[in-house]
């Protein structure tokens, strides 16, 4: 892939509110890994020791970040999906190679002597599947989107594993038009999010070349 000039999330927000409800934000956004139950966990053993390892490595990763987060901003509670900010990370690896691939894998609290990549990306696409499953009791709904300037393409095969193991669309987009770029972007955020989240992007770079978006829409 092309280099990246301007990587952009939706999923950190920092507001006053009570530590304890951040506290359970967090531990919620964990339990999204720990907490499958039983009987959505796949059968084969192999696959199970490898859903506890991205477990573990999603686990690590979620404190390492909360405790970056709220040094960085020791006035405030930090509210943030650990969930989001993995699998969005994850996705874009599928586009990396060489050094640029091991750095985004081991920042995600992966050791790459015990599992391989295809294992990780198995392991959030049966989690994605998981999540995603239709509930009578719970609404959820979890998945990415990938918008690229217009000159930037993609190869077939990122956008068929992109599609396949992390529900995730692919958009080709006008960033020099920075008023369009941000009303398609806001738009598809709205509707995935019940409308929910209005307005993502109140301003867009004209030099932005790549904007990665992750939701989750919960009821």
């Amino acid at each position: 892939m092309q280099r990246l000039k301007e990587l952009c999330f939706s999923d950190t927000r920092a507001e006053r509110m009570s530590p304890f409800l951040a506290l359970g934000l967090l531990l919620t956004g964990i339990c999204s890994l720990h907490c499958l139950p039983e009987n959505v966990m796949v059968k084969d053993q192999l696959r199970r020791v490898d859903a506890h390892t991205l477990a573990s490595s999603n686990t690590d990763f979620a404190f390492s970040l909360y405790k970056k987060l709220a040094l960085e901003n020791p006035n405030k509670n930090v509210i943030f999906s650990p969930l989001s900010v993995s699998i969005a990370l994850a996705f874009l690896s599928l586009g990396a190679r060489g050094p640029t691939l091991t750095e985004i894998l081991e920042g995600l609290k992966f050791n790459l002597t015990e599992i391989q990549e295809k294992e990780i990306h198995q392991g959030f696409q049966h989690l994605l599947q998981t999540l995603n499953k239709p509930s009578n009791q719970l609404q959820l709904s979890v998945g990415n989107a990938m918008f690229v300037q217009e000159e930037l393409k993609l190869l077939d095969k990122f956008i068929e594993d992109a599609q396949v193991l992390y529900s995730s669309e692919a958009f080709s987009t006008n960033f020099r038009d920075p008023e369009a770029a941000k009303s398609l972007i806001n738009e598809y955020v709205k509707n995935k999010t019940q409308g929910k989240i209005e307005e993502l992007f109140k301003i867009l770079s004209p030099r932005t070349v790549l904007v990665l978006v992750n939701y989750i829409y919960f009821k």
